[in-house]
């Protein structure tokens, strides 16, 4: 029937009224493969109704990037916006909704957007015009737990510790959400991507951290006493290992990552690139250098960015001890965040969830702020975990390295960021160390910067890295005494 024919009604002067109808009607048999309007979006009102469950329980939360809450993209109208979220659990995973009925959702190309109530409406988005599971699926998130814990450690985690667990959000497509950290949106990706959980203001934070950087650090609280410090300067400050110039070390490194917590594996997702294409610690030294060559910092501090690194060598010096137990228990030789033992922890220490696996914890001796130590002794008189770095120091040293001060403590304390970032250990530093600090600083902060700025860069090849040695670097270190063969 026409649907814009108006009814109409006479009077036939007979007292009695009559609807008039057309005498002519076309008449259009529904199509069974196009329903009305109407009938599509009842269709999609009952899809959408069901998407959002309506049992179980509730949280809400707020999804936060390095620089605060993070954005999503709406899915018509590509307008950016930041929700405050209800997390609700299913027995899918959790879905991520709002009070006013938007709905987070992952697409298989792996863009996340929301999904307004309004969109149940829009007879124009043929986007989202797929069976209601399958679009159900979408908007759910399973949540899995990376645990810190180790067997060999024994015990269960404190509470601290597990509040800073890690989770990834895996979507259905086998990707996993993330925080974009250019955009500070939310997004997904074929490798794992780690969120925490804070309780106090109720948050998923997604965080830099991974699992093998937490493994490694937690191995630092148990392992890195003073008693185990003290062994270990008496083993290797003898320097009995052999001998082999810094040129040979530069080589040897080239076998280890630079990146060696960006690596990890789970059942069936591995995320680290093949060994070939990681970028190596060699090249990381030579980019490090080669930028504060471009900066115009002395020749000195080029060289340091050069060598800092050597310290891993160990591992190919001392294969059936330091290499043996660096691939199975812990490898000492990494450059990671460092304290003094021997005294009070500060607070803010890196990871200090771990603090309860460190005996000295539990030692009066070392609980005081200045512990086994003169009040400002200087930092040049206490032990440091022992690294990768404090061995480099000590090896310098011993071989006749002629470099400037300000060279050694930048190699030593640049991974002191509780003194050099936030101000720890006052009782122990002196005037010497307070002069040496913005040498130190700046150190740290051009690490920082070529570090971030390499995650993406080729390795250099031999070649390259023989030119910048026999044209540039190899004068420095003659300069400076440290072309000739040390004492490892």
């Amino acid at each position: 029937v026409k649907p814009s024919k108006r009814i109409q009604y006479v009077n036939n002067n007979d007292s009695e009224t009559y609807r008039k109808i057309p005498m002519q009607i076309d008449l259009h048999p529904p199509r069974a493969d196009c329903p009305s309007k109407q009938e599509r979006a009842r269709l999609r009102r009952r899809k959408f109704s069901h998407l959002v469950s309506s049992k179980g329980s509730f949280l809400p939360v707020q999804l936060v990037g390095s620089l605060g809450k993070l954005s999503v993209r709406s899915h018509n109208s590509q307008e950016i916006m930041k929700l405050d979220w209800l997390v609700t659990e299913t027995p899918e995973g959790i879905q991520f909704c709002t009070t006013h009925g938007h709905l987070l959702f992952a697409t298989p190309s792996g863009t996340v957007s929301v999904l307004f109530p309004g969109d149940q409406d829009n007879d124009d988005d043929s986007d989202l015009d797929i069976d209601a599971d399958v679009l159900s699926k979408w908007t759910h998130f399973v949540p899995c737990l990376v645990t810190d814990n180790d067997d060999a450690d024994g015990g269960d985690c404190t509470e601290n510790e597990s509040s800073r667990s890690l989770w990834v959000l895996r979507t259905c497509h086998g990707t996993f959400l993330t925080a974009d950290s250019l955009r500070q949106t939310l997004s997904c990706t074929r490798l794992p991507s780690f969120w925490q959980a804070n309780g106090a203001n109720l948050s998923l934070v997604c965080t830099s951290d991974t699992p093998p950087r937490r493994h490694h650090y937690r191995k630092c609280w148990k392992f890195q006493t003073y008693d185990y410090v003290s062994s270990m300067r008496s083993r290797f400050l003898n320097f009995s290992l052999g001998k082999a110039t810094l040129i040979q070390a530069l080589g040897w490194i080239h076998a280890f990552p630079a990146h060696p917590f960006h690596s990890w594996s789970s059942d069936d997702v591995v995320t680290d690139s093949s060994p070939g294409s990681a970028l190596s610690l060699r090249t990381l030294c030579f980019l490090m250098a080669e930028t504060a060559r471009e900066e115009g910092l002395p020749d000195w501090v080029q060289l340091v960015a050069l060598f800092h690194e050597l310290g891993e060598a160990v591992k190919v010096l001392d294969p059936s001890k330091t290499g043996e137990m660096a691939e199975s228990i812990y490898d000492w030789t990494i450059s990671s965040r460092s304290r003094i033992v021997g005294c009070k922890i500060p607070q803010r220490a890196t990871f200090g969830e771990f603090r309860h696996l460190n005996m000295d914890e539990e030692d009066s001796r070392y609980n005081s702020d200045t512990g086994v130590y003169q009040a400002n002794c200087g930092l040049e008189n206490v032990f440091l975990m022992w690294s990768g770095c404090e061995y480099m120091y000590y090896l310098l040293r011993h071989n006749g390295a002629s470099l400037p001060e300000e060279a050694f403590a930048m190699i030593r304390l640049f991974l002191l960021g509780d003194w050099h970032e936030h101000s720890e250990y006052a009782s122990l530093i002196n005037a010497a160390d307070e002069d040496m600090l913005p040498f130190i600083q700046e150190f740290d902060a051009l690490r920082r910067r070529v570090r971030l700025k390499c995650v993406d860069c080729g390795n250099l090849t031999d070649d390259q890295c023989s030119y910048l040695w026999d044209s540039h670097y190899g004068d420095i270190a003659a300069k400076y005494n440290c072309n000739h063969a040390f004492s490892w």
